[in-house]
């Protein structure tokens, strides 16, 4: 019996291992902070060991231009998927990115990307007027609700409304909170989360340059 329960605690703690390493953590939030809640799903994993992420994807963005992930190639992209009606987890994690990039000294250098998990909501117009608050260099995407799940499945993100749903248009999301990290040719990198500071992201990225070089 001692043994089962010692096997039982093991396979809990690779688990939430696996978890922690891809960024994909689903954990309780105070009521304030509903919204962009970690969820865990399986990754595979490609040759160099890193989670398979990332792939094409068909979206408008906040101008109404249709942009695929072949406009962004030759230069490093950040990635965020959230709402624009996301209380603080997502102006937290733009806003931090926004600043990494300034703090890097050439924001034209790496791509900014939000990509809405709400659709309905998350308009052309809706993201144009967000779009304000941050980094002009943001580019920010929207879609139909069959072009906006082919995204998230590619970058393996979780998305639903919160159980406290309040009515059609007054809804809070549930969703994965990560930056990706993508190199120039559209691979996964690294990550950070929507708690990353600037000064680590902006470390987390010096050191993949310096990696690249050696």
């Amino acid at each position: 019996m001692q043994n089962k329960k010692l096997i039982t605690g093991l396979s809990l703690v690779a688990v939430l291992a696996l978890f922690t390493v891809l960024g994909v953590w689903r954990t309780s939030q105070p009521h304030e902070e509903r919204g962009a809640i970690v969820a865990g799903h399986d990754s595979e994993i490609i040759e160099e060991g890193l989670p398979s992420i990332g792939g094409p994807f068909q979206l408008v963005d906040q101008k109404g231009n249709l942009r695929t992930e072949e406009d962004f190639r030759g230069k490093p992209m950040m990635i965020y998927f959230g709402y624009t009606y996301c209380p603080d987890i997502c102006p937290m994690g733009l806003s931090a990115m926004g600043q990494a990039l300034k703090d890097m000294g050439d924001e034209s250098a790496f791509q900014p990307i939000f990509i809405t998990v709400d659709p309905e909501r998350d308009t052309v117009g809706q993201l144009s007027t967000y779009a304000q608050n941050f980094d002009p260099h943001f580019v920010m995407l929207t879609g139909d609700k069959d072009h906006i799940a082919e995204a998230m499945s590619a970058y393996r993100v979780y998305a639903a409304r919160a159980p406290e749903d309040r009515g059609a248009n007054d809804y809070l999301i549930d969703h994965s909170s990560v930056i990706y990290f993508m190199d120039e040719k559209g691979q996964f990198a690294m990550h950070f989360n929507h708690q990353s500071t600037p000064e680590e992201i902006v470390k987390g990225i010096q050191e993949w340059q310096q990696g690249r070089s050696t």
